[in-house]
């Protein structure tokens, strides 16, 4: 347990050993945005991957949240541990083993996605939401990771939204529901000479509530997140 609610009373950075297999789950509550206030207070919260399940290049899209906007924290696993951001020669931040560097998804105004890169294993966790709503959740590493097929149960009468990160080449092969997606627009990765595309769908109005959603992709493997909820109603992240 934390022992108290500044961040330098925080857990991060812990390790945890055991000699037969844990899951581990981490939560935080009363998490809130300082530009805008308590009104939005939440409880965010992941179950965890054991270290020999990270890696060391991840990317991250930006949900919609308000106020400072979605935030990554990056936590080194190795002394010396450097960080680059975007394809960027000068590191971000130099890491000992457990110590945490944070910054926000967005470098630039309008950036929709970015590429972290480090020279040992990080573990990489996200806060997004939409307004100031809060969710979090660890990101995948991208080497050698991915999906052909994700499918996501919709929770609540707001607003849905879904982020996809795929290979180049893998664009124009996804299908929702069984219905190929024409109508997304594509965004290189910065930092990736092209190698990696993004793109935000807002399925609203096309998933109905407790319905399936089933994203597919015919000849890549991708990466898919989902912001579930609405600005003052809640959210889910992962």
């Amino acid at each position: 347990t934390a022992a108290g609610q500044s961040a330098s009373d925080q857990l991060t950075g812990s390790r945890v050993g055991a000699d037969k297999p844990v899951a581990v789950t981490v939560k935080g509550d009363l998490l809130n945005d300082p530009a805008i206030g308590w009104q939005c207070s939440d409880l965010t919260g992941e179950q965890i991957v054991p270290v020999n399940l990270l890696g060391m290049e991840y990317i991250a899209m930006n949900g919609d949240l308000a106020g400072l906007g979605d935030q990554l924290f990056v936590t080194a696993v190795n002394n010396g541990t450097q960080v680059y951001r975007d394809g960027n020669t000068t590191p971000l931040a130099t890491l000992n083993a457990g110590q945490t560097f944070g910054m926000p998804v967005s470098a630039a105004p309008g950036q929709m996605s970015t590429y972290v890169r480090a020279t040992g294993p990080v573990a990489a966790w996200q806060v997004s939401g939409i307004g100031c709503e809060m969710g979090a959740t660890q990101l995948p590493q991208i080497e050698c990771s991915g999906s052909s097929s994700v499918r996501y149960a919709r929770s609540f009468s707001l607003s849905l939204f879904v982020n996809l990160v795929v290979p180049a080449g893998g664009q124009g092969n996804f299908a929702v529901n069984g219905t190929s997606l024409t109508t997304a627009t594509w965004t290189a990765v910065p930092g990736t000479a092209n190698q990696w595309f993004s793109t935000r769908l807002d399925l609203t109005s096309q998933i109905a509530v407790g319905s399936i959603l089933s994203v597919t992709n015919s000849s890549h493997l991708f990466h898919m997140s989902v912001l579930d909820g609405g600005a003052t109603g809640g959210t889910s992240s992962g």
